[in-house]
This record gives structure tokens, sequence and C-alpha cells, in this order.
């Protein structure tokens, strides 16, 4: 076994668990701030009688601002490293979250919103690429499914503390959104003095930072086999140009590119609207107040374990292209089941409860993880935050529209055909999954020089 075979090959550690969890606290914050505005939207809905645009564009600023925060937080990490903003991008969610619960108009709690979903959009580029480059690659995927869990565990806390909240008085929802800065001191401090990428600093020749990050991540290795290592990890990347973010869209990783964001984009188009939206929803589905719509939103996030668990538990074995075309086909299915009797009134509690259920296991089985992991694994060192981030982007573009569009599309065609719209994006999906997909189960990472014959690899 080779030295950088060992490394690749090596357990997880307590210092691989401490960056995963330093940086997957990021996407808990994600998915606690999405959820608590989510509830913080019944209380102003009423409060400040919002329009269906202003209602729109308050469900959809953080979502652009992570499309802008994701676009260029991507290339800034593989430019001047992974540690560059991975503070100020937690440093501006604080600050955001803040003045989001100071905000004195639609106006102005949008322009927050928009700076907070800055902060949102650098970190995931960050945090997957960053997880990446640490983790042995026979436990890469499944780490890395445990911690993206956090998202749906940061949505489930979210909504306890609205539930915990709602009845404090007219400043409740004020409470809600700053509420998101107590989990992002946390961030913070975790993330004060972690290292840098050591194949960031390889690829840049900075070999004594390399190994110094090599030795803290594996102390059991004398300098001769460090170094061993780090020449093999080096030799990979020879005779490799220097990228631009413009090879993205080149053709030899264009496909992967739509590989990456489409998806991605489609399982946002779903993901995001049932998110942000779901607690509206409810009382059109047989719920009759906001409790109850609160109650019956908190059990909707929690049933993701009964998909996250598994995945977690068999994504290394089946690998993510598998797992998620199967997951974008239980989201067709459980949207649709609901859309369906929806057409005709509203439909039975017990329908709408089933097919909600079915949506959100299958997609905790596939799309609402495995989006998020597999940009990370497609690109060289030069372009794997860029790739991870455009694919952000991407991914925020349907989110968006679909969350500024969903109050006027559910007004015009009710809820069965909103359902019936969104179980079409789960049905694509699932067609591009299997169309596009290239499975990394197992690899290493590619790198541009000598590549591992997967990168040249189409999927069967």
């Amino acid at each position: 076994m080779t030295q950088i075979q060992i490394l690749d090959d090596q357990s997880v550690t307590r210092r691989h668990r401490r960056i995963l969890w330093a940086s997957g606290l990021g996407i808990f914050l994600d998915g606690y701030d999405l959820s608590i505005m989510a509830v913080a939207l019944i209380v102003l809905k009423e409060q400040w009688h919002l329009t269906p645009s202003e209602l729109g564009g308050l469900g959809t600023a953080a979502l652009v601002g992570a499309l802008v925060g994701g676009l260029f937080g991507g290339p800034i990490a593989d430019r001047w490293g992974r540690k560059s903003i991975y503070l100020i991008d937690i440093a501006t969610f604080f600050f955001a979250a803040v003045f989001s619960g100071l905000a004195w108009d639609a106006t102005s709690l949008i322009v927050f919103r928009f700076l907070l979903g800055l902060g949102v959009g650098a970190d995931y580029p960050l945090s997957s690429t960053y997880m990446a480059e640490f983790l042995p690659k026979k436990s890469r995927g499944s780490a890395m499914t445990w911690i993206f869990g956090l998202w749906m565990g940061g949505a489930l806390v979210s909504s306890l503390v609205g539930l915990a909240l709602l009845h404090t008085g007219p400043d409740a929802w004020r409470w809600m959104l700053i509420s998101g800065a107590i989990p992002a001191v946390l961030v913070l401090w975790l993330r004060r003095n972690l290292p840098e990428s050591p194949r960031w600093f390889l690829r840049r020749g900075r070999w004594e930072e390399a190994d110094q990050v090599v030795q803290w991540l594996a102390p059991q290795l004398n300098f001769q086999e460090r170094q061993a290592a780090m020449q093999e990890l080096a030799k990979s990347m020879e005779g490799a140009r220097r990228h631009t973010w413009f090879d993205l869209f080149g053709r030899k990783y264009l496909k992967r590119t739509l590989y990456a964001a489409i998806p991605w984009f489609l399982m946002d188009v779903m993901g995001y609207a049932m998110a942000i939206f779901l607690p509206i929803m409810l009382l059109h589905l047989g719920l009759r107040t906001s409790e109850q719509a609160l109650i019956g939103n908190t059990l909707f996030t929690a049933s993701f374990v009964l998909g996250w668990v598994p995945l977690a538990l068999l994504i290394d074995r089946i690998g993510r292209r598998q797992a998620q075309f199967w997951g974008f086909v239980g989201d067709a299915l459980g949207l649709g089941l609901v859309g369906a009797f929806a057409l005709s009134g509203e439909p039975p509690f017990a329908i709408a409860a089933i097919g909600l259920i079915v949506f959100q296991v299958a997609n905790s089985f596939g799309p609402g993880n495995t989006t998020w992991i597999i940009p990370s694994e497609l690109y060289p060192t030069e372009l794997r935050a860029s790739g991870h981030g455009f694919s952000t982007a991407f991914s925020r573009v349907g989110a968006a529209i679909s969350v500024y569009l969903l109050p006027t599309v559910q007004a015009k065609f009710g809820i069965g055909g909103l359902l019936l719209i969104l179980a079409s994006a789960g049905l694509l999906g699932a067609i591009l999954t299997k169309i596009l997909g290239v499975e990394m189960a197992g690899e290493g990472l590619p790198e541009g020089g000598a590549k591992p014959e997967v990168l040249q690899r189409e999927a069967a």
C-alpha cells in the first residue's frame, strides 16, 4: 500500500470529526434559518399584511443571496484558500441574523435576508470541499451524509423554537430571526483555528505548510512517510494546466457540471418550496390553526431520519447516483399523490400525510443529501470549490424561482396543481440523474494531472 493510500484508507479520527462538526454546523445554520423564516412568515403575513409579491420576496431574498455567495465564494476559496472566507461567511450570517430581527418593513428585511444568504451561499462550497479533501475515501460519502443531516436537524430545531416563541407577543418574529445568531457564535468558535487543506497547499507548492497539516491529521506517519504521501499526491497533479472557472463548461468537465447543477436545481425547486411554505400549505391540507400547522411541520421535518439514516449507512455501497435516482422517483410519487387528490378539493388528511412523508423520506434518502455531496467529488483541487459553488448558485436559481412564484402559482392552479408541478420536477431529476450521472463512491478525489480511470469513464 502506498503512503497516499494509507491516508485515503485510514479510519475516521477525532481530528476528522472535529473538521466534520466545524464544517457541518454551517449547514445546520442554513437549515435553521430557512425554517425559522417559514415560521416567522406565518406571523408577518398577518402583522404586515404582506402581498403575494412581498411574501415571495421575503421567502426568496436569502436564496438569491446564497446564489451570489455560492457563485463567488467557490472561486475565492480555490484562488485564496478554503480558510480565506471560512470565518467571514459565518460572521456575515451572524450580523445579518441580528439585523433581520431589527427590520422595520418588508424592504429592509429583504435586504438583510439577502446579506444573510451571502454567508450561507459562500459556506456551501467551502464546507463540502473542505470535508471532501480531508476525509478518507472509503467513508467519505457516509460521513458527509451524516453531517448534511444537520441541515434537517437545524430545520427541526428551528421549528420547535418557532413553536415556543409563537405566542410571545407581536415581536415574536423578531426573536425567531435573531435566534439564528446563537448557533453562529458556536460555529465561529469551532472554526477559529482549523488548518488549510493540504491539497490546496500542495497545488501551490507550499510543501512545508502541507506537511504540518498532514502531521496534524495523521500523527502516526513519520517525516519520510509524510513526504512520500505528499509526493504521490503532487505527482497526481503534475501535467495539469492552471484551471479557470470557465473550464467547468469546457469539453472535459461540462457533463459533470450539468450532473452537479441541474438535478440540484430541480431538488431545490421542490425542497425549498416545501420547506418555506409547508406550514402555510398545511392550512389548506386539513389543518386549521397555526399551532396545528407548526406541529404538522415539525413532524414532517422529523420524518427525514427515516431516509437519512439508511442513506448514511448505505451510500458508500450503493453509490450516490443510484440513491439520487430512487430518491427523485419517491419525491415525484409522494407529491404526485397529494396533488392528484387535491385537484378536486381538500384531500383526506391521511392521504396528505402519507404523500408528504413519502416525499420527505425519499428526498432524505436521495437528492436532499446527494446533490450536496456529488459536486465535491467531481473536480480537481483547483476547480473543486468553484464547481460546487456554481452548482450551489444554480440550485438557488431553482429555489428562488420556485419560492417567489409559489404563492402566485398556488393562487392560479390551487394546491393540487402546484404539487403536481413540483412532482414533475422530481421525475425530471430522476431521468437526468440516469443520463448524466457518474459514480464516485470508493474513488479517490480526481486531480487534473494523472487522472484516475473514473475521470474518463461514462456512467453505465
